[in-house]
């Protein structure tokens, strides 16, 4: 088996003819790419200087609002680096941070209705990114991915 060849694959699997391997992560990161580009050709300016790292961010953000640290533990990073970008996210005008009522040493984070727009913009273009590429492989065969994509990832919270 040559190197970085993964058993139980189809013979001449596309990308078969380089050198790098070819498993579920080299896939799975490159239609993520591959789906960002998507993205960034149909995003508004505005949109794309908020990057997509923020924009996931406030997605996973409940309305209601919630602690920073289980912000963290849902993002699966540090307080550290969530409250970096909390901060970030709230010079722009799309989060508010403030004590929680309960433990004023807990700091609880909310989208502001300028966050709720950029989710809502976000999910748009998602939308739209994922009919290009449901289009270019028929829906059938996109659904059925989506859906194993669904099945392996339910155990695992973003």
């Amino acid at each position: 088996m040559a190197r970085g060849k993964s058993l139980g694959m189809p013979a001449d699997p596309v990308g078969a003819d380089d050198d790098l391997p070819d498993h579920l992560f080299r896939w799975s990161d490159a239609l993520g790419r591959r789906l960002s580009r998507e993205m960034k050709a149909i995003a508004s300016p505005d949109l794309e200087a908020i990057g997509g790292r923020r924009a996931r961010l406030l997605q996973i953000i409940p309305v209601d609002g919630m602690r920073v640290t289980d912000l963290a533990s849902r993002a699966g990073v540090t307080k550290q680096a969530i409250g970096q970008l909390v901060d970030t996210l709230e010079e722009l005008g799309l989060v508010q941070s403030t004590p929680s009522t309960s433990d004023r040493r807990v700091r609880w984070v909310a989208r502001t209705p300028a966050g709720d727009a950029v989710v809502d913009q976000t999910l748009a273009l998602i939308a739209e990114a994922e009919d290009r590429l449901r289009a270019e492989v028929g829906r059938a065969r996109f659904d059925a991915m989506l859906a194993t994509m669904r099945e392996l990832g339910r155990d695992v919270t973003w």
